[in-house]
Order: C-alpha cells, then sequence, then structure tokens
C-alpha cells in the first residue's frame, strides 16, 4: 500500500506554447512513464529503515517530475485543472516526507497514520490526470 504513494512520481518535458488537451495528456503520460521506470528500478523496502531509505530515493524523482511537468502549457481551459493535478504534487511530496521521517523513527503506527491521507491524495492527483485525458499519470 505505501508502495504506491511512494511511487506515485509522473514526469514531464517542455513546452512554450500551448499544448493541444491531445498533446498536453501524451507529453505528460510520456514523462510519467520515464518516472514511472525510475521508481520501478528501486527496491522494494521490507522494513522501516528501508522505507525511509526507498522514500528518500522518490523524493527527488517527485521534485523532478514535478518540474518537468509544469513546464508543460495545458490548454487554457484546462489549466485550472492542470494546476490543481500539479500542485497535488507538493501535498505528496509532503506526504512522503512524512511518512519518511515516521519510518526512519521506527514508529509503524505514525507510517499507517501518514499513509492513508497520502492513498487519498494519490487517488485524487490520479482522477485530476484521467480528467485531463491522461492514461500512465493517472495510475499508480
Amino acid at each position: 500500500m505505501l508502495a504506491a504513494v511512494l511511487l506515485a512520481g509522473c514526469g514531464g518535458g517542455s513546452g512554450s506554447s500551448r499544448l493541444t488537451r491531445d498533446q498536453y495528456a501524451s507529453k505528460a503520460d510520456a514523462v510519467c512513464q520515464k518516472y514511472k521506470q525510475k521508481t520501478d528500478a528501486l527496491s522494494r523496502p521490507t522494513t522501516l529503515s528501508e522505507l525511509g531509505d526507498a522514500a528518500d530515493q522518490v523524493l527527488p524523482l517527485l521534485h523532478d517530475a514535478r518540474g518537468e511537468l509544469r513546464s508543460l502549457r495545458p490548454p487554457a481551459d484546462e489549466e485550472a485543472t492542470a494546476d490543481a493535478w500539479l500542485d497535488q504534487f507538493d501535498v505528496i511530496i509532503d506526504d512522503v516526507k512524512k511518512i519518511r521521517d515516521t519510518a526512519k523513527a521506527g514508529d509503524a503506527a505514525g507510517v499507517q497514520s501518514s499513509a492513508r491521507p497520502a492513498l487519498r491524495h494519490n487517488e485524487h492527483a490520479n482522477q485530476l490526470a484521467a480528467q485531463l485525458g491522461m492514461t500512465v499519470c493517472s495510475k499508480d
């Protein structure tokens, strides 16, 4: 369950002009695939200590993904939804930090407590990505 939160990162590309809906979804999905491959290559944590270490590896990927996605220019009529989706990255990054910190403190109950809202935030991000026409970015 926590792996889904830790692997929530997607990435983006760049562009100076507004993209069409299909172009935006396609470019975002391409970058999500890139970061999904990077997170899939990480070892799966089996202990709290490993979970903390995994979070440390995932956080830079989430930051990079967020930066790449923010460089894409969605269609004007979908900008509010795209902004809401991208804002979820900040929330998810904070969630992963909380999970990391509680895992490193050896607090299993704290990890579980932090994971519940994190999973909801991740699901919300997936729903927004689906609204934007994305397929890769809308899945864990």
